[in-house]
């Protein structure tokens, strides 16, 4: 694991360096509730969904003023509920509960006449901090690695005179491929699925403002 996040950051600090000798920089933070499940194969039993919430920072590094490379690490809570009452007479629920680091690289797609709509779409990587099912905690029984997709699609607002300051508004999915389950079961495999609904603050740094 500690391989896997010098590679990622040793990724993150070069293109921050390219970035910054085109001076096209601009940095973010963001915040937002979120939905999860898990997709399933295999004998499991039925999941329900759970609310969480995500949060961290981004720098994007503009290619053209339509095109920017956006790096982000944040993190997000993934994870499903159990309904006791499709299994047994019990009226108990189970809520997992799982905590990840998310390293993301997202080409973004700006557009529009005043390019305040975007899209983006690229891998991620997620590395497992802990995760409970209630007070238990249960995380050796989940990988401590989770890589997928994520993909988004936002507007943006201006929210100083000078234009150096936006608010963003965005909805971002998350496609986990890799099964995120350590039992040691053939037919059985569980994959991360997420939707978020954030708002991003982003910050100018260094650049011609239309490219905000």
């Amino acid at each position: 694991m500690k391989k896997k996040l010098i590679l990622c950051f040793t990724v993150l600090f070069i293109s921050y360096g390219w970035a910054q000798e085109n001076g096209d920089i601009v940095l973010s933070v963001h915040a937002g509730g979120s939905i999860s499940n898990v997709s399933t194969s295999g004998e499991f039993v039925a999941t329900n969904m759970r609310l969480g919430f995500n949060g961290g920072f981004g720098a994007e590094f503009y290619l053209s003023e339509n095109w920017g490379l956006e790096l982000s690490a944040y993190y997000n809570q993934n994870g499903f509920v159990i309904d006791e009452t499709e299994i047994s007479a019990s009226q108990i629920t189970r809520t997992l509960t799982l905590h990840y680091l998310t390293l993301a690289l997202s080409p973004n797609f700006h557009f529009s006449e005043q390019r305040n709509w975007y899209l983006n779409a690229g891998p991620y990587a997620g590395f497992l901090l802990g995760a409970n099912q209630g007070t238990t905690q249960v995380k050796d029984l989940y990988t401590s690695t989770n890589f997928g997709l994520t993909a988004g699609f936002g507007h943006k607002f201006s929210v100083s005179e000078s234009g150096d300051t936006r608010l963003f508004i965005e909805i971002v999915q998350q496609l986990g491929l890799t099964d995120i389950s350590e039992v040691d079961e053939d037919e059985l495999s569980l994959k991360n699925r997420c939707s978020s609904l954030n708002t991003r603050c982003r910050i100018l740094v260094g650049l011609v403002k239309n490219k905000l």
